[in-house]
């Protein structure tokens, strides 16, 4: 291919994608979320859906691909034309998926991130029958034990197993992990003593702290949650370098016009700070977090760099 041509090719792409980005958005925007409905995914993404459609000028639909591990979604979504009229909403997942599925039809170079919408905490629980008195009571116990003691999470390979397989890794702590099909049995097992201990969303786990049916040991993360300030964190003993905390996000495929995507980002980002948006997210457990899309691409690079290196050291199988 001679010079000129590449150079005609080139222009001719890129006015190509200025007029898309000046005529966008001309018809309805499909948010695919690769999840069941009534989820936190899924209602994170409507809610944020219906302040986008308020202010876009189009119609913005929330359309549920859920199967293999948020993979059927996510994999539409990269397959879809790179207009910004396909939006994918996805949770932790998409940062372990290629570590976890060797046959995986998308990576994440396939994806442009628009916002990392919001984030959510973690926490390590305590039945009442394992008489921890705290996390450090739970480290010592942990170490010295001749057997290890068990931990539950909502299913082998979710993002509370990966940080717990990280602290165990960072504390040499002897602990061994039971894989719930859920938190609702999870948490059924921890009221009746059945697993002394357990890992999962604060949000969810927040009405059994506060009734004293479970005690929360430790935020799975450096910092405190803005939810539950008074629950320590990782950080508040010494462990600066596990960070379990969840996220939500937006993004779109790989070759969307910057421009789009500067919009989408500015739509997205208003939807965030509405007050009626942020106080039922508040409700939800989960804090907003916005920003550009290029910080939400170097967290996301640097969430795989991490959870790879966590899942091939443990050997951690999906189901």
């Amino acid at each position: 291919m001679t010079g000129w041509l590449r150079t005609l090719l080139a222009l001719t792409a890129l006015f190509a994608a200025s007029a898309l980005a000046q005529e966008y958005p001309a018809k309805p925007v499909r948010v695919v979320v690769p999840y069941a409905p009534g989820g936190g995914t899924d209602t994170v993404a409507r809610l944020a859906a219906a302040r986008v459609q308020a202010t876009l000028g189009q119609p913005v639909v929330v359309e549920n691909r859920p199967g293999a591990s948020a993979n059927i979604g996510t994999e539409f979504v990269a397959r879809a034309p790179a207009d910004g009229y396909t939006v994918l909403v996805t949770a932790p997942n998409f940062s372990t998926s290629e570590a976890l599925f060797p046959s995986l039809g998308w990576r994440t170079e396939d994806f442009a991130p628009v916002i990392h919408l919001v984030r959510y905490a973690n926490v390590l629980v305590a039945s009442t029958a394992s008489q921890l008195a705290g996390f450090d009571d739970f480290r010592a116990r942990a170490k010295g034990a001749a057997k290890p003691l068990s931990y539950g999470t909502p299913g082998a390979a979710s993002y509370t197993h990966l940080a717990m397989e990280l602290l165990k890794l960072r504390t040499g702590a002897n602990l061994e992990h039971v894989a719930y099909k859920g938190s609702g049995p999870l948490k059924n097992d921890l009221l009746g003593g059945h697993v002394p201990l357990g890992a999962d969303g604060l949000g969810g786990q927040m009405d059994l702290i506060r009734a004293g049916k479970v005690k929360a040991l430790a935020v799975l993360a450096p910092r405190r949650a803005a939810l539950a300030p008074d629950i320590p964190c990782l950080g508040d003993f010494g462990i600066g370098d596990v960070d379990g905390t969840g996220w939500y996000g937006a993004l779109v495929p790989a070759a969307t016009p910057a421009p789009v995507i500067a919009r989408l980002n500015r739509e997205f980002a208003g939807a965030l700070g509405h007050p009626e948006v942020r106080e039922r997210l508040t409700a939800l457990g989960v804090e907003t977090v916005g920003g550009s899309p290029d910080e939400f691409r170097a967290y996301l690079l640097a969430e795989r760099r991490k959870w790879t290196a966590v899942i091939q050291t443990a050997n951690i199988k999906a189901d």
